[in-house]
């Protein structure tokens, strides 16, 4: 419980840091980005740490979203990981052995979890059955967080990726595009004003 209050501390402030850095980035006016920005600097940047890809983009306002969902992310799966070990050592304490080994050690999570749950003290098979397949589904959810953290993380370098090849791409007022209808369909028109 103690790291998700210190995970949600984190989050906050980065959070507050990076509404500070926007607002900042906002009154200043975007200029060309610089000679020496390339991708390939915001992709290694990214890799190393969460957000600095997007620090070297100059894209400020995606810091809080890139923290808050690996935070989130980080947090639940803090959170299912208690509560699976909780229900796992509590199956073990309960589950019948056929090698004759018991742990003795888990009846303090075992009693605590029943407390939790308002069940007075019983060992039937349905309380074995329920605390395995919840053990289950615990540790399969735990484990998609897991996945769920690389590939949110995976993305905010590949966001640093495509957004640093987009800095320089031409958005100006000089581009247009016309669709008009044609005898044999639609035709397209690109037009580059000079």
């Amino acid at each position: 419980m103690r790291a998700v209050n210190a995970l949600l501390k984190l989050l906050v402030c980065a959070a507050f840091t990076g509404l500070i850095l926007t607002s900042t980035s906002a009154a200043q006016e975007q200029t060309e980005p610089p000679i020496d920005h390339s991708a390939r600097g915001a992709l290694w940047r990214a890799a190393a740490v969460p957000g600095w890809g997007q620090i070297y983009n100059r894209q400020y306002v995606k810091l809080p979203i890139v923290y808050a969902g690996l935070g989130g992310l980080a947090a639940s799966a803090i959170f299912v990981n208690q509560r699976y070990l909780h229900y796992r050592h509590a199956y073990l304490f309960i589950a019948p052995r056929t090698d004759g080994r018991a742990f003795p050690e888990y009846e303090d999570d075992y009693l605590r979890l029943l407390e939790e749950l308002n069940i007075s003290e019983s060992r039937g098979p349905q309380f074995t059955d329920a605390f395995r397949s919840t053990r289950d589904n615990l540790r399969r959810n735990r484990d998609l967080l897991y996945i769920g953290i690389g590939l949110f993380y995976g993305l905010s370098i590949l966001d640093a990726y495509v957004s640093a090849h987009l800095l320089d791409f031409d958005v100006g007022e000089d581009l247009s595009i016309s669709i008009q209808p044609a005898p044999g369909g639609f035709s397209a028109r690109l037009q580059v004003k000079p």
